[in-house]
């Protein structure tokens, strides 16, 4: 099989990720400037997001979610590969429904970004399901507050990862 361009699995990089992890610039991405807080409760800052044409028409929030996602597969070291890494496009999911699937030698794992958007009793919720029906969890978070607070509402295995999307 050819490789794909990574691109192409995340569909949504900032220019920030383009930069600190030496991405070659997506030629099929559209730019998409906005002002967006780091989580939902931080000042918004002004974002360049490249993203690919079929997405566009998404929420900045949305791409801000996407763009964690690539940037949690980067930190994890998955592979760019939609036979291992699947992320969903949907922008509200039931509480047993990962953001996304790593297939792994090992079985799924769920995988989940969070920008500080969901409730505490939302958090254990999804971690518990998720621990039901999961290998195993990782979640990326943006900041380290968020990760601190994750670590401490989530099941002891959840591995929980700092991964800042801008």
């Amino acid at each position: 099989m050819a490789a794909i361009h990574p691109f192409l699995v995340d569909r949504v990089w900032t220019e920030g990720q383009v930069r600190r992890w030496n991405l070659p610039r997506p030629v099929e991405a559209v730019e998409v400037r906005g002002y967006l807080g780091s989580t939902y409760y931080r000042k918004p800052e002004l974002v360049r997001f490249y993203v690919h044409e079929s997405l566009r028409h998404l929420p900045l929030a949305a791409l801000r979610h996407l763009a964690g996602m690539a940037e949690l597969r980067l930190r994890l070291g998955a592979p760019p590969d939609p036979e291992v890494w699947r992320v969903s496009l949907k922008q509200v999911h039931p509480v047993d429904e990962p953001d996304g699937v790593w297939l792994t030698p090992r079985g799924p794992v769920a995988v989940e970004y969070d920008a500080g958007g969901y409730s505490r009793n939302r958090v254990r919720a999804k971690g518990e399901a998720f621990a039901l029906r999961f290998v195993a969890q990782v979640w990326g978070a943006p900041i380290p507050q968020r990760v601190r607070t994750l670590e401490g509402l989530l099941p002891p295995l959840a591995q929980v990862v700092l991964a800042p999307w801008n």
